[in-house]
């Protein structure tokens, strides 16, 4: 089940955050997990070990696609056998989409309201698309895994 979804400045500040299992996140918790983000991404860049794409936790897996300009991140509660690869699709499409829509995103202050409730209401569809495509294919598994 996907928890939530931060598009973040790459100076590590939340510019957009979907979160579907908190309502009550404050700007401190998105902005902490954010620059964590941001400053693993930096530290993996200096050491020569390239960028993490996905990154596996006891409780959430974080899937993150850059650009120039941004980071998307999608959190997802750890479960055993989902597919990774649709995850990975759509945050990749989220980030194509935003990048494209909104070239000036990099730099917050230039987003007007009505451009940041249309990103929120994209990512929040988004996110439903992807849980129903999950869902389709763990019902597609479950059917050709019961005929073997």
């Amino acid at each position: 089940m996907i928890q939530a979804v931060y598009v973040i400045s790459r100076s590590g500040i939340p510019i957009v955050v979907v979160d579907k299992g908190d309502e009550n996140s404050s700007f401190s918790d998105q902005a902490l997990f954010s620059g964590i983000l941001t400053a693993i991404q930096s530290a993996m860049e200096e050491i020569d070990v390239g960028v993490p794409k996905f990154v596996d936790t006891k409780k959430f897996e974080v899937f993150i696609e850059l650009s120039d300009e941004i980071a998307v991140a999608l959190l997802r509660k750890g479960e055993i056998e989902v597919e990774r690869q649709i995850i990975h699709e759509m945050t990749s499409e989220i980030l194509q989409n935003i990048s494209s829509n909104f070239p000036n995103i990099g730099d917050y202050n230039l987003l007007s309201e009505e451009q940041i409730d249309e990103i929120e209401k994209y990512v929040e569809e988004m996110i439903e698309k992807g849980d129903k495509e999950i869902a389709k294919r763990k019902a597609t598994k479950i059917v050709s895994d019961s005929f073997w």
